[in-house]
């Protein structure tokens, strides 16, 4: 049986390359494609599908990301949804499984495993590839932590990184908060030991692709 699977990102070549990989051997079949988050949300309400493939950030648009993925749980609660993504952050792939994402592969060179994380998430099991089961340090077939997402930090904490991503050194996020120093730099290190950063380029990719 050949899967209907709906596709989803911003680039002919890589909704080319996906199409390809899951008409190997016959797995799957494209159902539909869709270009951007409205598209994708559209194409679902009429099109009948097995699973769906989308890309994280289709710029251009409010509602890619967490608030696609959103959009498509709540509407979709049962549909298996797989994330082929250039992303390396953990951060980001916690609060992309936490949404229930079944399946989550780097767009490189995890992207031949198309059609094994296809069978995989059909059948309701969770699949990483190999390059974010590295930026997660687990195996295959582990159950992978959900903590260390933006639910596990405090407003305050929040505003920090929020202030530090758009360009405020910790000087001077002090003195707009009316905070001492000291304060601000450990709520921005408990900040990042939440979720698990280890660098401030790191915090950067994470505030930036949640839009926060």
């Amino acid at each position: 049986m050949a899967y209907r699977v709906i596709i989803a990102d911003d680039h002919p070549v890589v909704l080319k390359g996906i199409g390809l990989a899951l008409a190997r051997n016959g797995v799957a079949r494209v159902a539909g494609e869709a270009d951007s988050p409205e598209a994708l949300l559209e194409l679902l309400e009429t099109t009948a599908c097995d699973a769906l493939i989308t890309d994280f950030s289709m710029p251009g648009s409010d509602r890619d990301g967490l608030a696609m993925l959103q959009a498509v749980r709540s509407r979709y609660p049962r549909l298996p949804v797989m994330v082929i993504t250039t992303i390396a952050n953990p951060a980001l792939y916690r609060e992309i499984l936490s949404m229930g994402v079944l399946g989550l592969i780097g767009k490189s060179g995890d992207a031949r495993d198309i059609p094994e994380a296809l069978r995989e998430i059909v059948a309701h099991h969770v699949y990483l590839g190999a390059s974010v089961q590295a930026v997660l340090g687990v195996e295959q077939g582990t159950v992978v932590d959900r903590s260390g997402t933006l639910a596990d930090l405090s407003p305050r904490e929040l505003e920090i990184l929020r202030l530090f991503a758009a360009g405020h050194g910790v000087t001077d996020i002090a003195r707009a908060t009316g905070r001492g120093l000291s304060t601000v730099s450990q709520q921005k290190t408990n900040a990042m030991r939440k979720l698990r950063l280890a660098n401030d380029n790191e915090v950067f990719e994470y505030i930036e692709r949640l839009r926060l």
